[in-house]
């Protein structure tokens, strides 16, 4: 009997999951359309805010796996309210990240200040950014310095990619923490603000598991939100030799399942 038979809902990971990079991960297009065809309700969950939830959508379309933007929760939209949450009313935020994660912050109301003028505001938001430098470093610990908020999107060290593993979001907010002295506030896996948010939509599913390929994201924040764990090996906690960052067999996390990709919930 397939594994997904024990499940009527799923929250899935998308980096080194169902895709490494821009390539799938094989099998997981299949699986994935498996999993709809059975009637599994199925919410997409990623600490990667770099495209939108209708593109993500999209290329999740083009690999023949038909969902909506309403099926795609990224840590970038649970951290542009927690962002405006800090900032308060009519508040400000120095953003460092990409184009997508600063229309949801400013979609939350937020005006967004400027890198040559970081003490006008009251939150710093981090995320994954390779047009990370050191001066918006400097920005971000003015801004912090003169008393505004820390949030991000996670604190993932890497992100898997062919070939190994690139910095991921925690790589750069360990700098600004560093030079700050400042702790942020995570609005992505593994807290609870994205997994609320996922599970507000899949109501229907009273037996959900969640998918990933990260023990210290994907499945401590599954356990943390009471749902059965899933743990792949095709991303960040792979097998030896994979590239992968997080070891399965020296964990302190442990999931409910361990398999090798989506395609082998479905065999």
């Amino acid at each position: 009997m397939p594994a997904i038979d024990d499940f009527d809902g799923f929250l899935i990971d998308l980096d080194g999951v169902v895709w490494t990079g821009r390539e799938p991960v094989p099998g997981s297009p299949e699986a994935l359309a498996a999993m709809l065809t059975a009637g599994k309700e199925v919410v997409f969950v990623t600490n990667n805010p770099t495209k939108r939830p209708q593109e993500y959508a999209e290329r999740l379309q083009g690999m023949g796996v038909e969902v909506g933007p309403e099926r795609i929760v990224t840590a970038g939209i649970t951290t542009a309210r927690l962002a405006a949450e800090a900032a308060g009313p009519d508040g400000a935020a120095l953003v460092l990240g990409f184009e997508p994660l600063r229309e949801l912050v400013a979609g939350e109301g937020l005006r967004l200040v400027d890198f040559e003028a970081p003490t006008e505001a009251d939150v710093v938001v981090v995320s994954g950014w390779r047009e990370f430098t050191y001066m918006s470093l400097l920005s971000a610990k003015q801004a912090l310095d003169a008393g505004a908020a820390l949030v991000a999107t996670s604190h993932d060290a890497t992100m898997p990619m062919p070939g190994g593993e690139w910095p991921g979001t925690g790589a750069i907010l360990a700098a600004v923490e560093t030079c700050s002295g400042k702790v942020a506030e995570i609005a992505g896996k593994p807290e609870r603000h994205l997994f609320e948010l996922a599970l507000s939509r899949v109501p229907g599913a009273k037996r959900v598991a969640m998918i990933g390929d990260r023990l210290s994201s994907d499945i401590a924040g599954g356990h943390a939100a009471g749902l059965s764990t899933i743990l792949v090996l095709s991303g960040t906690s792979g097998h030896a030799g994979s590239g992968g960052s997080e070891d399965p067999a020296t964990a302190a996390v442990k999931p409910d399942l361990t398999v090798a990709n989506l395609a082998a919930l479905v065999a």
